[in-house]
């Protein structure tokens, strides 16, 4: 550089002297000790031609309170009119502990050089900061003019690009060191100035709409906890958290705006931040907002769409089906699959011929182990796709610690593998359905429009039997969720187990080598050795029919089904009433017979679009008796479209 940019600026009050500079129009930034009053005088001697400018205070922040080593000594002026001057540009935040150093220039104004001012060369000793708000200068050649009185709210400057890098604050005549304000630290006291400081891969119209939207919230509802707001937004995407508590909201959003790595997808903890906030808000306006902003920065860091992968499996397609008798072996569990022929497949054995009758349902200590009956070979259908690509949304609702009755509700997003918070809340009972819905309405808009949408419930036991998929899927519609999009059921106990996960996953494996789904039966006596039943059905690879609902959280029936566990488990709401005293030609019985008639020619990964379009038959149904359909409950848990997130976290502000 030739000469000294015109921005640099002289701070006149009540017969003091300081420094300042100009970054905006009207607005020059200098020390809080330097304006003692409201009022200054501006001289930038860069332009010697300009005339004083009047200026007031319009901002001190309030850590500061007139001690010489209290945080935030920073004012805001605003100049009586623009000085018609181009403002000072920011350097990037590392730039000034940039190895080899490079040399910083402040521009002050000490005894015998209050008119025209005076430079003194700097370099910075460390990165580190002195109780996270100070950067210790020392001098360029360790000699040469100090940054004494007069130096104060100076720009420090990179002399190789005349941007700034902080501003100085203080100098100590005995060590002959300075301290800066970096511009990171400027920033977080004075939240406009977050627009100026360079943050990649945060244009600043974004900021400063964030900057608002944070304003508007102001102190979020029991904001007794930020530090663990910010964790929870931070920490599972591989940013470190600061210790302690952050002062205010605006400064742990500042935090992952600075010191976070370039936002990339999978690693945006400012939109997982922003999501938290909405649901701490009473306005819905209000979190309406914070949410689109959310959603529109996840937009801008998408990859560009991939290929879908290359099947896994040949997928089958639909053939006419012929209604089954059940086939019960002596273990109480029935295979239900389409006829077969000898060019087909290899036929059945006279056991699984058989009809049911009494004389097969014998103890389960003497059961053998339950054999799959495959499902017949078929060909792929010209144009039919060759394998199923979800785009899931994933609904996790668990009991909260806090509150008795509480409920911790979570709304998320899947695409390109990784997780999108969508809405998060502490929830009454009663308030669970509406806020879902709307959540739901949300992730739409996140979720991948190349694959088909999957809407995933992960329950506590006690609420899989929920019709989840009759809740409409908006308010003053009728429509039932699940005849809007494929809805299937997770047990929430399993998705923590992570053993029963890497069952889940290896039995994948082998079903997506399946070209159809045998349904496996328990009767309606069930068993009197619940246990035993888990122990078979590890060795049953495909869906799993169940004649009635559970009676209860603790169901020792649908318990061990769920813990064998059983990747794809069906069941009716309302099924066999009579249990042991069943003759098996009752209405449980009716719906495996369904079941196996509509789902054995399935690869195991259809059967959610299968179960969709039974749901818009049954909802459409106008006959004299109910849909064998209307009421069915699908578990269907295939862990890797849900790749392991952190637990459902107790609500850091609660």
């Amino acid at each position: 550089m030739t000469r000294s940019p015109a921005w640099h600026a002289r701070v006149d009050t009540d017969g003091a002297v300081g420094s300042g500079f100009l970054i905006s129009d009207r607005t020059v930034l200098t020390c809080a000790h330097v304006v003692a009053g409201d009022r200054a005088s501006v001289v930038f001697p860069g332009a010697p031609g300009l005339a004083p400018v009047p200026a007031r205070v319009v901002v001190r922040p309030d850590a500061w309170t007139g001690g010489d080593r209290d945080p935030g000594d920073l004012a805001v002026l605003e100049l009586a009119r623009p000085p018609g001057l181009a403002p000072a540009a920011f350097a990037p935040l590392d730039a000034p502990y940039a190895s080899p150093a490079p040399k910083l220039v402040a521009y002050g104004f000490p005894y015998g050089y209050g008119e025209e001012g005076v430079q003194s060369e700097l370099r910075s000793v460390s990165s580190q900061l002195i109780r996270d708000e100070w950067a210790q200068l020392g001098g360029w050649r360790g000699y040469g003019q100090e940054t004494d009185h007069g130096f104060s709210g100076a720009a420090v400057m990179l002399e190789g690009t005349g941007t700034v890098a902080g501003m100085v604050v203080s100098h100590d005549p005995v060590s002959h060191t300075s301290r800066m304000i970096p511009a990171r630290i400027l920033a977080r006291h004075w939240a406009p100035l977050a627009e100026l400081v360079p943050t990649p891969g945060y244009p600043s119209e974004e900021k400063r709409r964030l900057r608002e939207l944070v304003a508007r919230v102001g102190s979020p509802a029991r904001a007794g906890a930020l530090g663990g707001l910010l964790r929870a937004a931070a920490g599972p995407l591989g940013v470190e958290p600061p210790p302690g508590e952050p002062g205010s909201l605006w400064e742990a959003v500042w935090f992952l705006l600075s010191e976070s790595r370039r936002p990339e997808p999978g690693a945006l903890p400012l939109a997982e931040l922003m999501v938290r906030l909405a649901g701490l808000v009473d306005d819905e306006t209000l979190g309406a907002e914070l949410r689109d902003w959310s959603r529109a920065h996840r937009a801008r860091h998408d990859p560009p769409p991939v290929t879908p992968p290359a099947p896994s499996h040949k997928t089958v397609g639909l053939l006419s089906h012929v209604p089954l008798t059940p086939s019960y072996t002596a273990d109480h569990t029935t295979s239900l699959a389409a006829p077969h022929t000898p060019e087909h497949a290899a036929p059945h054995t006279a056991d699984h011929a058989a009809p049911l009758a009494a004389e097969h349902v014998v103890p389960y200590a003497a059961a053998p182990a339950v054999v799959p009956v495959p499902g017949p070979a078929v060909g792929t259908p010209p144009g039919h796709p060759a394998t199923r690509r979800w785009s899931p949304i994933l609904v996790e609702i668990k009991r909260s610690g806090a509150d008795r009755g509480a409920l911790l509700v979570e709304v998320s997003a899947y695409r390109d593998g990784g997780r999108r918070l969508v809405g998060e809340k502490r929830l009454a009972e009663r308030e669970v359905r509406a806020w879902v819905l709307d959540r739901i309405d949300d992730a739409f808009a996140e979720i991948d429009t190349e694959g088909r949408e999957l809407i995933a419930f992960a329950l506590p036991r006690r609420w899989l039997n929920k019709p989840v998929d009759q809740w409409s899927a908006r308010k003053g519609m009728s429509t039932p969720l699940g005849c809007v999009a494929p809805v299937v059921v997770m047990d929430h106990d399993r998705r923590a187990n992570k053993r029963l996960q890497f069952r889940l996953k290896k039995m994948w494996d082998m079903l997506d080598r399946q070209p159809g789904s045998a349904v496996y039966g328990v009767n309606c006596a069930g068993t009197a050795r619940p246990e035993w039943l888990t122990v078979q059905l590890q060795d049953v690879v495909g869906p799993v029919g169940l004649t009635r609902p559970p009676r209860g959280p603790r169901d020792r029936l649908h318990t061990a089904v769920l813990d064998a566990p059983a990747p794809i488990v069906l069941w009716p709401r309302t099924g066999c009433a009579d249990g042991a005293a069943c003759g098996g030609s009752c209405r449980g019985a009716a719906f495996l017979n369904a079941l196996a008639d509509q789902l054995s020619v399935l690869p195991p990964g259809d059967l959610p679009e299968r179960i969709f379009e039974l749901r818009k038959s049954a909802f459409g149904h106008e006959g004299p008796e109910p849909h064998w359909a209307a009421d069915l409950s699908f578990v269907w848990e295939d862990p890797r479209w849900f790749p392991d997130v952190p637990p459902l976290s107790t609500m850091p502000v609660g």
